[in-house]
C-alpha cells in the first residue's frame, strides 16, 4: 500500500481548471484531478532525486547555464545537469483526456504501483464454514453431477405444476436428502419419514440463485424450547444432525441426465458443496419472520405475533468483506528520427515533427488501452449472455435474427422500419436485464459498428451526440448519439460484418463492475542517438483494467444479431 495521501476536495479545486482548459468533459474531472494529484507527487519526487555522477538533479530553470542554478562551475555545490528533469503531467493529462474509452468504465487512480480494493457482500447466516460443523439456515449447493440436479429439480416443478418467480417459485418442494424423495407438502415429508413425523433429512427447496442458478434449500431447526425447562438438543426437529459434516448428511437428490427420457430419477449427489445465500442477489422474505409457518410457503407468515416472535430466534445477515489486490503492468512505444528528417520536414512543411511524433505515441497508447477496455467489456457481456434466458431456439432471447420478417415466419406488413424497432426492442430489454440482475441500474451505453450503429441512426428518438471535445484523435472509438437514455458508441475496429453490440454500465468503483487503475498514464524518456544525433523518445504508460465486486458480468450484456437478409444496412 501506498503511504502516499491527498486531500481530493482541495485536488480537485487546483486541478479542475487546467482540465476544463484542456476540454476535458464534467464526468471526468474528480477522478482526473485525483490522478494528476498524485502523479505530481511521484514526478516531483522522480524529478529532484540524486543521481550518480549528477548531483542534486533539478528542474530545469531559467538561468545562463541549463539546469546550474550559479554560473561558478567550480563550486562543489552547483546543480546536476538537469537534462533528465522533465514535466510529464501535461503528456498524461492527454492520454488519460483523449482515451475515449475512459467514458465507459469507472477509474480508481493509484498512488503505487499496486493497490487493494475492499468489497462487502451480505448474506444470510454468520457462517465462516458452513461444510464443517456450522449450520446456516439458508444454503446454495453445488456439486459435480450439478447439472443433472438442476434437471430433475425442473423436471418435479413441472409434474407438480409449479413455476419459477421472481422471488422463488409458486408452490412448495419438499426433499428427502436421504433417498431423493418429493413431496408437496411438509405434512406429507413428514409422514413419510423414518421416524415418522420427523424433519430429519428434509430440506425445502427455495428456488434457483437469481445469479449462478444454484438451487436453494431451507434447513429445518428446532424452535426455542427454553421455557420448558432447560434447552434439550432434539434430532427429530432438525434436518442436520448435531455434530459432523453438513454435507455428509447430503446423499441423494432427482438426476436428469441429458439425453435420458422424462422420467424421475434420483442419484447420489457427488462431491456436494454447500454455501451461505448472498442476501444482495436472492432476497428471501421468510427469513425475517424465521420460517414460522408450514402452510404459506417461503415468505412466511409476516410480521409474527407475540408468541411466534417468543418463540424463534432471529434470523442473522452478516457480512463478508473480500479484498482484491490490483498491480499495474506496463505498455511502451518508442519513436525513431532521423536529422536529415526533422531538417527537411520543417523546411518543406513547417511541421515540428519531433512534436508531432509525441501527438502519435500519445494516440498509439490511448488507442491501446481503449481497445483493451472495449475487448474486457465484451468478453464479459458474453460471459452474463451465457446465462441468459433462452428463447424456444436455444439462443438468448436478447438475440435478434431478422429471418423473423420474411418466408413462412413473417408476421406480415414488416418493414425496414418494423425490424430496426425491433431491434430497440432487444436492446431495451437486454438493458432491464442489466438493471434486475447488476442490482445496480440499467445499461447507459452500448457498442457496436459503423453499420448498426446506422441503423439505429435511423430511428425516430434518436438523438445526435451533442458533445464537441477537444481531445478526440483518429482511430479512437467514438460517441454517435443516444437512444432511450443509452449513449451509443462506434468502435471503428469493429468489423461491419461482426454484428454484435455490448451494452453496459460505468458504476462507480466500489461497486461491481469493469475500472481503470490508473499509476502513471505517461512515462517520457528523451535521448539523443549516438547512430543518428536525433532525438529519441520513449513513452508508455503503467495501469491495469480489473473486474471488482460480486458478479462483474451483471453489469454488460452482448447481443448478436443476424442479418442475412439485409434488413438493418
Amino acid at each position: 500500500m501506498s503511504n502516499i495521501r491527498i486531500d481530493k476536495d482541495k485536488a480537485v479545486k487546483k486541478w479542475t481548471p487546467i482540465l476544463e482548459n484542456m476540454g476535458v468533459s464534467s464526468d471526468r474531472v474528480e477522478w482526473m484531478s485525483e490522478y494528476a494529484e498524485f502523479h505530481s507527487i511521484n514526478e516531483n519526487a522522480y524529478v529532484n532525486a540524486t543521481t550518480n555522477g549528477m548531483g542534486t538533479v533539478t528542474a530545469a530553470q531559467p538561468s545562463l547555464f541549463a539546469g546550474n542554478t550559479t554560473t561558478n562551475y567550480n563550486t562543489a555545490l552547483m546543480g546536476g545537469s538537469g537534462d533528465v528533469g522533465q514535466n510529464l503531467l501535461p503528456v498524461a493529462m492527454k492520454i488519460a483526456g483523449q482515451t475515449i474509452g475512459l467514458d465507459l468504465v469507472a477509474v480508481k487512480p493509484t498512488p503505487g504501483p499496486k493497490i487493494d480494493l475492499l468489497y462487502i457482500d451480505f448474506r444470510y447466516d454468520d457462517n465462516l464454514n458452513p461444510e464443517g460443523d456450522e449450520r446456516p439456515q439458508v444454503f446454495k449447493l453445488d456439486a459435480t453431477n450439478l447439472t443433472a440436479i438442476k434437471a430433475g429439480i425442473r423436471f418435479d416443478m413441472a409434474t407438480a405444476m409449479i413455476t419459477e418467480t421472481q422471488g422463488g417459485i409458486s408452490g412448495r418442494l419438499f426433499y428427502n436428502i436421504s433417498d431423493g424423495s418429493v413431496y408437496t407438502t411438509l405434512a406429507a415429508a413428514k409422514g413419510a419419514n423414518t421416524p415418522a413425523g420427523s424433519l430429519v433429512n428434509i430440506v425445502e427447496f427455495l428456488g434457483f440463485s437469481r445469479v449462478d442458478d444454484m438451487p436453494m434449500f431451507r434447513a429445518f431447526r428446532q424452535a426455542n424450547t427454553a421455557s420448558a425447562g432447560a434447552y434439550v438438543y432434539d434430532q427429530t426437529l432438525n434436518t442436520f444432525p448435531a455434530t459432523g459434516s453438513m454435507v455428509g448428511a447430503i446423499d441423494t437428490l432427482p438426476s436428469t441426465p441429458a439425453g435420458t427420457p422424462l422420467a424421475r430419477t434420483t442419484a447420489a449427489v457427488t462431491s456436494p458443496k454447500v454455501d451461505v445465500i448472498s442476501a444482495m442477489e436472492d432476497h428471501i422474505p421468510g427469513f425475517v419472520s424465521n420460517f414460522n409457518s408450514d402452510t404459506t410457503g417461503f415468505a412466511g407468515n409476516y410480521p409474527m405475533d407475540r408468541l411466534m416472535d417468543d418463540s424463534r430466534y432471529a434470523g442473522v445477515v452478516a457480512p463478508k468483506l473480500s479484498s482484491k489486490s490490483v498491480a499495474v503492468g506496463t505498455i511502451e512505444i518508442t519513436s525513431a528520427l532521423r536529422r536529415t528528417e526533422i531538417e527537411d520536414i520543417k523546411a518543406n512543411t513547417g511541421l515540428d515533427i519531433v512534436q508531432k511524433m509525441e501527438s502519435v505515441l500519445v494516440n498509439e497508447l490511448s488507442q491501446t488501452i481503449s481497445k483493451q477496455i472495449v475487448q474486457r467489456i465484451f468478453a464479459l457481456g458474453d460471459l452474463n449472455r451465457s446465462t441468459a434466458p433462452l428463447n424456444a431456439g436455444g439462443q438468448p432471447i436478447f438475440d435478434l435474427d431478422t429471418a423473423y420478417a420474411v418466408g413462412a415466419m413473417g408476421l406480415g406488413g414488416e418493414t425496414t422500419h418494423a425490424v430496426q424497432r425491433k431491434l430497440i426492442t432487444k436492446i431495451m430489454h437486454a438493458s432491464n436485464y442489466i438493471a434486475t440482475e447488476g442490482r445496480v441500474g440499467p445499461a447507459q451505453y452500448l457498442i457496436t459498428n459503423g453499420g448498426l450503429a446506422a441503423a439505429l441512426s435511423d430511428i425516430s428518438g434518436y438523438t445526435l451526440n451533442p458533445v464537441n471535445s477537444k481531445m478526440n484523435a483518429s482511430g479512437q472509438l467514438y460517441p454517435v448519439g443516444q437512444i432511450g437514455g443509452i449513449s451509443i458508441y462506434v468502435d471503428p475496429y469493429q468489423r461491419y460484418n461482426d454484428n454484435r453490440i455490448v451494452l453496459g454500465r460505468k458504476n462507480n468503483p466500489d461497486q461491481p463492475g469493469l475500472i481503470f487503475v490508473p499509476y502513471l498514464m505517461a512515462q517520457s524518456i528523451t535521448v539523443t542517438s549516438e547512430a543518428t544525433f536525433a532525438p529519441r523518445m520513449l513513452l508508455r504508460s503503467r495501469y491495469a483494467i480489473t473486474e471488482v465486486g460480486f458478479f462483474p458480468q451483471k453489469q454488460f450484456m452482448t447481443i448478436k444479431v443476424t442479418d442475412e437478409n439485409q434488413f438493418l444496412n
